[in-house]
């Protein structure tokens, strides 16, 4: 039985959402905080999770990054009220699937966790699999495979969105240490006070707030594979600690006297140009020659080009297998440059399968801005609150049966602009 949990502290709208979806032959859970939410979501590894971003004790997005933290695949529908769009944004960024906004229609809300709960099944029928799924990465998964059969430290280059997470898992399946623990860390997410507990550990005691001892990311990868994402954002105090790590293969928690042997493959990415950040001052050469003894450049996708059909129709199987592209489709797909990569043009399928009438994407389906050839990455701010915006329209109009003055009104918009927006973004 597919499985649902519901995080919301309206007693009301909890009790209402739980009954509509356990009437739906789902076994449906709740919770009205940010910690029992996390709790709940590491005790039963939901499906699906519709999750509010104002919680108390710890809100949305610290429950969204503690599971992308713990490698936790059930797939996030958020909710937003009218005017917080900033926060929606980031929900997406951290990993969220899709979002609704307050008040939202039952047959909005059930469609979007019918959605998620047919990626979260795609997902883990891939996984089981066991060969990484590697489309378009044919040239970097050469040289990642024959470096996954020694512990040489990777590092791995190239821009936002080009799969350097993916072949960073792969390696990590392809070594010895495939059935050990794959811990991955977004260094450039956590602040500087914060990161070197995050990797470390710390003693109870060792700061405010401190009130148990807490393993590190190096010790839970032990046996296995720590991915450091994001490895040129880290500041310079850490990279002297990481540095001896390197070398070492030992550490201290922080606040702590112990030295801890430690026994890890280092997978390193960035996007950042670390031999300019080493001419510059702002990265330890020594770290860069420790973290660079293979090094693995991802292409962006506008450079292989020929990669972007076979990527796309992969996209579309996970996200939707009865769904098919026209071939006018695929042709518009492939005049825009994708700034943001293969990331930009999974959230443009999944954003035009949302959208879509019936089975087949047609052109009129995809974003306004691949169309139009505009170069915003899809992980941008603004790309972000352009499908925000064409999501919130969508669904005014839905609530209000096509009919666009009532819509305007609901939006607080003259009749005219509504009606120019609906033209701009071809709803």
């Amino acid at each position: 039985m597919p499985s649902l949990l519901v995080v919301e502290d309206d007693a009301n709208i909890r009790q209402s959402l739980l009954e509509r979806f356990r009437g739906r032959g789902l076994s449906v859970s709740t919770a009205a905080s940010g910690r029992e939410a996390f709790a709940c979501i590491s005790r039963e590894r939901p499906d699906a999770v519709i999750l509010d971003l104002q919680l108390p004790e710890g809100d949305g997005l610290w429950v969204l990054q503690r599971l992308r933290e713990e490698e936790i695949e059930s797939t996030v529908v958020v909710v937003t009220a009218f005017g917080t769009i900033e926060r929606a944004v980031q929900a997406m960024k951290q990993g969220a699937y899709d979002f609704l906004t307050k008040p939202f229609e039952p047959a909005v809300v059930e469609e979007s966790v019918r959605r998620a709960l047919e990626r979260t099944t795609l997902r883990r029928a891939s996984r089981a699999r066991g060969e990484p799924v590697l489309v378009g990465l044919a040239a970097a998964a050469e040289v990642a495979r024959k470096a996954a059969r020694t512990d040489a430290t990777v590092l791995l280059l190239g821009e936002s969105g080009t799969g350097k997470d993916v072949l960073a898992r792969a390696v990590h399946r392809w070594s010895p240490r495939g059935d050990g623990p794959f811990v991955a860390v977004n260094t450039a997410a956590l602040p500087e006070t914060l990161l070197e507990s995050e990797l470390f550990g710390h003693e109870k005691g060792a700061f405010t707030g401190a009130t148990a001892r807490r393993p590190g990311k190096f010790e839970l990868a032990h046996g296995g594979t720590i991915f450091l994402d994001e490895i040129g954002d880290i500041p310079a105090t850490t990279q002297a600690r990481l540095l001896r790590v390197l070398q070492e293969r030992a550490f201290e928690r922080v606040g702590g006297t112990e030295t801890l042997a430690v026994d890890v493959r280092v997978v390193a990415a960035t996007n950042r140009d670390l031999k300019k950040a080493v001419a510059d001052g702002r990265f330890r050469e020594d770290l860069f020659y420790r973290l660079n003894v293979v090094s693995i450049a991802l292409s962006p996708l506008r450079e292989r080009k020929a990669d972007l059909r076979p990527l796309a129709e992969h996209f579309l199987r996970e996200i939707r297998p009865s769904t098919r592209f026209a071939p006018e489709t695929l042709a518009a797909l492939e005049r825009h440059d994708w700034p943001g990569n293969a990331r930009e043009l999974r959230n443009a399928i999944e954003r035009a399968v949302a959208l879509a009438d019936g089975d087949l994407l047609t052109p009129a389906d995809l974003p306004q801005d691949v169309l139009s050839g505009t170069a915003l990455p899809a992980d941008s701010f603004h790309a972000q609150v352009e499908a925000f915006r064409r999501r919130l329209i969508q669904e005014t109009l839905a609530r209000h049966g096509g009919n666009q003055t009532r819509a305007a009104e609901a939006l607080g918009l003259q009749r005219t602009y509504l009606a120019r927006l609906i033209r701009q973004m071809g709803l």
